[in-house]
């Protein structure tokens, strides 16, 4: 069966998307194409770059996250991601995101004109930096006429590409929200403020995917990327659960 995947933001909790499409994988579901959002457009762009969920989970444990992100004096944001950019073009061997091998959509919010944009060509690195952007935390990214911040901002769960087509719609979710006895850091402060503000526009969207996948990872720090096999596992389980129940 062919299906449309569309993946929310949710920083290192994004790992869990590597274990819903290797679950997806193993019960013969066909991945035609993919939306994301921020860690959702990363996900959705490697996998459409040919790179397998094992693929994914090495390089996520293997990468030095810190190192990619430059500290800066506050202008526009903390960090620049001029090494992930590099970094990124190293990883991703093509220029134009109508070049992967299958079709994908990268939500980054526009902060000029104030709308989500659901980007389907165009230079891919500066695209999907710019759907990673948290406003605060790094620069937002100017791209023409654009000037691109984090696609969660407007839309965290970016089915809207997928609507008129009849192709199975499966959401995934990895943005959990519970409480916690300390926000931490400034940086910590400023993500869970984000993310916060991110759930009204996922829960209406939610009743427009056809099933609704939601790992099992409250608890889970956005920031921890330590705990990637933890979360890559709670992606796959809860995958084989809800599509067991579907079928």
């Amino acid at each position: 069966m062919r299906v449309n995947l569309v993946l929310s933001g949710g920083a290192a909790r994004g790992i869990a998307h590597i274990g819903v499409i290797k679950a997806l994988e193993e019960m013969g579901f066909s991945i035609k194409a993919l939306s994301g959002s921020s860690a959702g457009a990363i996900v959705a762009v490697f996998y459409a770059h040919g790179y397998t969920p094992e693929d994914m989970l090495s390089l996520v444990k293997k990468t030095r996250w810190l190192s990619l992100f430059t500290p800066r004096i506050p202008r526009r944001g903390l960090f620049s991601l001029s090494k992930a950019e590099r970094y990124l073009e190293k990883l991703v061997d093509v220029g134009r995101l109508e070049d992967l091998g299958r079709k994908v959509y990268v939500c980054a919010t526009d902060l000029l004109s104030a709308r989500p944009l659901y980007l389907d060509r165009g230079d891919l690195v500066p695209i999907l930096l710019g759907s990673c952007a948290l406003p605060g935390i790094f620069e937002p990214v100017r791209y023409g006429d654009k000037v691109l911040i984090d696609g969660g901002i407007m839309n965290n769960l970016p089915v809207e590409p997928f609507e008129r087509y009849r192709t199975l719609k499966i959401g995934v979710d990895v943005n959990p929200i519970e409480e916690v006895e300390d926000v931490g850091s400034i940086v910590s402060v400023l993500i869970r403020s984000f993310f916060l503000a991110v759930r009204s526009n996922v829960d209406k969207r939610k009743e427009m995917c056809d099933v609704l996948i939601t790992p099992d990872i409250i608890g889970f720090s956005p920031l921890d990327v330590r705990r990637a096999d933890d979360l890559y596992r709670l992606g796959y389980e809860k995958t084989i659960r809800t599509m067991r129940r579907f079928l």
